[in-house]
């Protein structure tokens, strides 16, 4: 099997167990999305990523019957919480569709608004993504996404120890848009224009030993440029997990260990 396929399948695995994905993060990180464009009645919206259909469900109610709203996701776990959700609100205007976003593709000029919550970084080829997108879009159409800093959720430190530790480099999932600059960059190479960027801080404090779970110390690491993790030895990794454990502590102060989420809202058009 190719090494995409391999990728893909870990994305959906992983996001296949989460099956209580709906919790007051979730839900507020995408609402606030969602409040970045108006929507209008009878407009047609695409949901990339759509999870347990958060955005697709509040996007529905404003576009009313004479819009359209499709919601596509690789996780069939997922999409089964989205569709109950649904069927219990009796809407009749979202349409599902389990499928990869790579393997998807829409007429040109079919959507008003396209969005995508927190996902972007799953993606293999985000540049293509951007790309499509455009192209999807009608003219004066907008995209909306989120996506988190590259100094976001102890992802920095992972990536040193595993450096200073292991002699490995560990990818960072959030590099390619971890920045409000680097998401600019992207957008404008893909034809987007009028792009505006706001930047949230969802950060909180834990606990030392809440903070020190929020990285096992397993070989978990989905990541499209590759997981060097699952090259390590047990005996490599357990030295890794020691060491992420103790930079914890060192971080600890009275109100506990800070955990940056710093995320980006960003809307571009298309002219």
């Amino acid at each position: 099997m190719i090494e995409s396929d391999n990728y893909k399948q870990q994305v959906t695995a992983f996001f296949d167990q989460r099956t209580q994905y709906d919790n007051n993060f979730t839900y507020n990180r995408a609402i606030k999305l969602l409040e970045c464009i108006p929507l209008f009645s009878g407009e047609k919206i695409l949901d990339v990523a759509t999870g347990t259909g958060i955005i697709a469900i509040a996007a529905s109610e404003t576009v009313g019957n004479t819009g359209t709203v499709i919601g596509v996701d690789i996780s069939q776990v997922m999409l089964e919480q989205a569709r109950k959700k649904i069927a219990e609100a009796k809407i009749n205007n979202i349409q599902l569709i389990e499928s990869d976003i790579d393997n998807i593709d829409f007429p040109d000029n079919s959507f008003d608004t396209i969005f995508c919550s927190s996902s972007i970084p799953w993606f293999k080829n985000i540049p293509a993504v951007f790309k499509s997108w455009h192209r999807w879009l009608k003219p004066g159409g907008k995209i909306a996404f989120s996506c988190y800093s590259q100094e976001s959720f102890f992802t920095p430190l992972i990536v040193r120890l595993c450096s200073e530790v292991c002699d490995t480099v560990l990818p960072d999932w959030n590099s390619i848009t971890g920045t409000p600059e680097k998401c600019s960059n992207l957008l404008e190479e893909a034809g987007f224009k009028n792009i505006k960027i706001t930047t949230e801080q969802l950060g909180h404090y834990l606990t030392v030993e809440t903070a020190q779970q929020t990285w096992k110390g397993d070989r978990v690491w989905i990541n499209p440029q590759g997981n060097p993790l699952t090259k390590l030895s047990d005996q490599q990794l357990q030295k890794l997990k020691t060491a992420y454990d103790l930079e914890i502590e060192k971080l600890a102060t009275n109100k506990g260990v800070w955990q940056d989420i710093t995320i980006f809202f960003i809307v571009a058009q298309k002219k």
